[in-house]
């Protein structure tokens, strides 16, 4: 008897349960926006998207353009995520600093490093404390060949956030561009030297061309002399 009881108050708790499931349901779904970002703290990005897609057109709910941005980011459509970030920038209420931020992280999967970097600028523009971004842009640097600046970007990620997990990996990424650093300077100082010594053969053979067309030019002007001379005396002798 008592195991009934148990299961018709399991099943009682149950019923209750699913009602109040979908009540909340019913009520999110009221509103496309918590519906939206409720699916997508579920990892349900494809569900979510028909929802946020509403909600940001209704003009009234400016944070569901970032939550679509980010669906679409993870859905892997990298460019209507960039162009929902862009677009949204515009738009009273939204907020900046995340959709440039977001924005910048789509141009990097996309491997457009250096609007990805411009991004990251408008980002520390609007808050120079935003750690993320100095990482981020250090990264976007570094695939653009600008290893002194993504150096600089990296130890100012440190300095914001000294007990970062990935603390270890940056300083070793951080040992080996100094060391690339140190590599170019040798490279460009031997460049220069180089340049130098050209610069220097250069002179000294054009130094030297002068001096023989000018002993040249001395020669001939001397044979002519010379010719003139002969002449002259060979006229004054017929006389």
């Amino acid at each position: 008897m008592k195991i009934s009881c148990f299961l018709l108050t399991a099943a009682f708790s149950a019923f209750l349960l699913t009602g109040v499931s979908q009540t909340i349901s019913a009520q999110s779904a009221k509103d496309p926006l918590k519906e939206g970002e409720r699916l997508f703290r579920l990892d349900k990005t494809e569900e979510a998207v028909p929802f946020l897609q509403k909600a940001s057109s209704s003009g009234s709910a400016p944070q569901a353009f970032n939550y679509l941005g980010l669906c679409y980011h993870k859905n892997g459509e990298l460019k209507l995520a960039l162009d929902v970030f862009t677009r949204a920038i515009d738009i009273p209420g939204t907020d900046k600093k995340i959709l440039s931020f977001n924005a910048g992280n789509v141009c990097f999967d996309l491997m457009d490093y250096e609007s990805a970097e411009k991004w990251f600028d408008s980002v520390l523009a609007i808050d120079p404390e935003y750690a993320a971004a100095y990482l981020n842009r250090a990264n976007s640097r570094l695939n653009t060949g600008k290893i002194r600046e993504s150096r600089d970007d990296y130890k100012k990620y440190l300095e914001l956030c000294p007990e970062d997990e990935q603390k270890e990996q940056i300083n070793l990424l951080l040992t080996v561009i100094e060391e690339e650093i140190v590599r170019l300077e040798l490279e460009e100082m031997e460049k220069l030297s180089q340049e130098q010594r050209l610069k220097e053969e250069e002179e000294r053979l054009a130094a030297k061309k002068a001096e023989e067309e000018a002993l040249a030019a001395e020669k001939r002007r001397k044979l002519l002399e010379q010719m003139a001379a002969a002449i002259q005396e060979a006229e004054n002798k017929a006389k």
